[in-house]
């Protein structure tokens, strides 16, 4: 992704630093490497450990990307009337070709903050000032179900907008790009669980995040619960991606602690299942070594310093860049096994992404070792008991790792144990029997149930 953001001299952030390590004398096998192997070792120690993206005067950032296009930077949320007439150029196939005199947008909202802040306010005013006509569906609080895409597909059908604009977090943006889609290819959101495809392109959606956490802008599927079926499943397409995003962090800033660590754990699960997805290719490794990059040294410091801006847009650009390298290769277990549980239990998603991580990445040491052995060089680096140790082999740092995890996730008040989330162990076989899908199925181990009963028992 090449954006347009200036070298920008480095000052203090108030933000703990990743500090180098000094490297480890050579070993004995490392003095019989070829000098291109050597080379080889030394580019990736060098990566290592240095976020490709630095920035410490977040205010003045701003960048944008052609295709789907995105706008980065502080307030770009009311620039929406601009996304909004770029997507009428008549050369893009998103609107039919008939002309519109007045641009209608449905704002899908959820019962947050955006209200409150004055954010939503001052959207709706920009979209008034530039003769965009606009009406808002809110969908309540709850995580995203088919009846909430159902009343608004509905909405949509009866208002005729010409556009689908999501303002929330991932349940919004959820509901918003299903609504997108269904309100173009016709039925219910259920049928599109039982496997109807998106045969035409949906209304054009334009996505506005307003947590740093779940990547959906990004991605091509909603997640979407549905109570008579007794399941919680994607529907998907490339015809419901977003054809713009607009990350504004300062939308961010009014995200209540927990739900910034409940989000923020989730964008670091994803990141670190992405980097160790069975799928991984080196142009989605760059995107989720760049997440851990940016949201591991922030997770803590952004929970107990909300207003801090820098902070705030280092979590989105790291959510983010989460999104796009799962979008590309999948997750792994730990969304396979919250799918079930986040069904069964209203708890939310972070919450049990974080409960899970360490186990599961005992679970999958022996398969992707190498791969945690890097995330665990660059976590270990953070003011952590649990350090990286040169001097271990790789089985050994990949469960270090583990507890590494643990350390970060309890710094912002993550439950480590099932148990303390408040699962049965009578639900667990239900839980084993549900766990299945895409995450599973990219997960570097390929799981039993029996495999699964035994995580599940160690997690407790």
């Amino acid at each position: 992704m090449n954006s347009e953001t200036p070298d920008l001299p480095e000052e203090e952030s108030g933000l703990e630093q990743i500090q180098e390590k000094e490297a480890p004398k050579p070993t004995e096998t490392q003095e019989k490497l070829s000098e291109d192997e050597k080379k080889q070792i030394e580019m990736e120690e060098d990566f290592i450990g240095k976020p490709l993206i630095v920035h410490t005067e977040w205010q003045d950032v701003h960048f944008s990307f052609p295709a789907p296009k995105i706008r980065f930077g502080k307030g770009v949320s009311r620039d929406l009337p601009h996304a909004i007439f770029e997507l009428l150029d008549p050369m893009l196939p998103y609107i039919h070709k008939a002309d519109i005199a007045q641009p209608k947008a449905m704002i899908v909202i959820g019962e947050s903050s955006i209200k409150t802040s004055g954010a939503l306010d001052g959207i709706l005013e920009a979209c008034k000032n530039n003769a965009i006509e606009t009406m808002v569906y809110s969908i309540g609080k709850g995580e995203a179900n088919v009846d909430m895409v159902d009343e608004g597909v509905q909405l949509a059908l009866d208002e005729k907008p010409h556009y689908i604009v999501g303002i929330g977090g991932g349940s919004v943006l959820d509901v918003a790009k299903a609504i997108a889609g269904i309100a173009r290819n016709g039925g219910l959101a259920e049928e599109y669980h039982e496997g109807k495809p998106f045969e035409v392109p949906g209304l054009p959606f334009i996505a506005i995040p307003t947590t740093a956490g779940t990547g959906s802008e990004i991605t091509n599927n909603a997640v979407l619960i549905d109570k008579t079926q007794n399941f919680k499943k994607s529907i998907r397409g490339n015809q419901i991606i977003a054809k713009y995003i607009l990350l504004d962090p300062e939308l961010t800033l009014s995200c209540p602690p927990d739900v910034t660590a409940h989000s923020g754990v989730d964008a670091l699960v994803q990141a670190i299942e992405a980097y160790t997805s069975r799928k991984s290719h080196p142009i989605a490794d760059i995107y989720a070594m760049q997440a851990i990059m940016l949201i591991a040294p922030n997770l803590r410091y952004v929970v107990e310093h909300g207003q801090d801006y820098a902070a705030r847009s280092e979590m989105m650009l790291g959510s983010f860049f989460a999104g796009v390298a799962f979008s590309n290769v999948g997750l792994g277990l730990v969304h396979g096994l919250a799918h079930p549980i986040g069904y069964k239990y209203d708890i939310p998603h972070g919450k049990i992404c974080g409960a899970l991580l360490p186990w599961v990445i005992e679970y999958n040491t022996e398969k992707s070792a190498q791969k945690y052995v890097k995330i665990a060089r660059v976590i270990g680096q953070l003011d952590l008991f649990t350090k990286f140790e040169p001097e271990c082999n790789d089985s050994e740092n990949g469960r270090r790792l583990a507890g590494m995890i643990k350390e970060v996730f309890s710094q912002v008040q993550i439950p480590l144990r099932l148990q303390d989330l408040g699962i049965l162990k009578e639900d667990f076989d239900w839980i084993a029997e549900n766990t299945k899908g895409g995450s599973v199925n990219t997960n570097p181990r390929i799981p039993t149930k029996e495999d699964l009963l035994d995580l599940l028992e160690k997690a407790w």
